[in-house]
């Protein structure tokens, strides 16, 4: 999380304490789609920090000799994934690796580069992310879809742990609706993105929860185009 932010996210007011948040957004979107582009991917974890969304860290890097640079920084183990043009799932095209030694980073570089090519050679590989790992057994999926631009969409979460797990579905259109979701504050700024910005169709976003709770590993979003 942005540290120098930490107290705005605390706010109740919701127009305070996500203000930051909607500007960054509002200004990346508008960036976006002046570029003719309608779907995010490390960019839209850019914005959910900006939103208070607890984001793992991570960076986006273009040789193997970065990703070295990187995971000597932020310390073994990291997990080594795809930046494409299109928001693709990673896990369905092998494009992850988790990197536990270093000598690792020689086997993962052209795997990730390799499943990309392979798998789905109309998606144009924009990058490498190293991304620090979040050790834990428990995990949350939240998709968000709209059918059109409105206030109103259809909200879906699972939650995975050991030994089963639990899932909901509801319609959000307003703030108060979020009580019916269920979840905890940590998720509470993908919400807000979510009722800030109708151009927003979908929106998908993974969630580990560490030793300190809930963090955002992964997330996309496709725009209305």
């Amino acid at each position: 999380m942005l540290k120098k932010l930490s107290e705005i996210f605390k706010k109740e007011n919701w127009e305070e304490r996500f203000l930051v948040g909607k500007k960054k957004a509002k200004k990346l979107l508008e960036k976006l789609k002046k570029q003719g582009k309608s779907e995010l991917t490390t960019e839209s974890m850019e914005i959910l920090e900006y939103y208070g969304v607890p984001v793992a860290e991570f960076k986006v890097v273009t040789s193997k000799k970065d990703i070295y640079t990187v995971a000597k920084e932020m310390g073994l183990p990291v997990v080594v994934k795809s930046v494409t043009s299109k928001a693709v799932h990673r896990g369905d095209i092998g494009a992850v690796y988790v990197v536990k030694e270093f000598k690792e980073i020689e086997e993962a570089y052209p795997q990730v580069l390799g499943e990309v090519a392979t798998r789905m050679p109309w998606v144009n590989l924009t990058g490498i992310m190293v991304q620090e790992l979040i050790p834990g057994d428990t995990k949350c999926e939240i998709r968000l879809e709209r059918e059109k631009k409105e206030s109103k969409f259809k909200a879906w979460w699972k939650k995975l742990f050991k030994g089963g797990s639990e899932e909901k579905s509801c319609t959000v259109e307003k703030r108060e609706d979020l009580e019916k979701v269920g979840l905890e504050e940590e998720f509470a700024g993908i919400f807000a993105f979510a009722l800030q910005f109708k151009e927003i169709k979908k929106l998908e976003a993974d969630f580990v929860k560490g030793e300190e709770g809930w963090v955002l590993v992964d997330s996309k979003v496709w725009l209305f185009e």
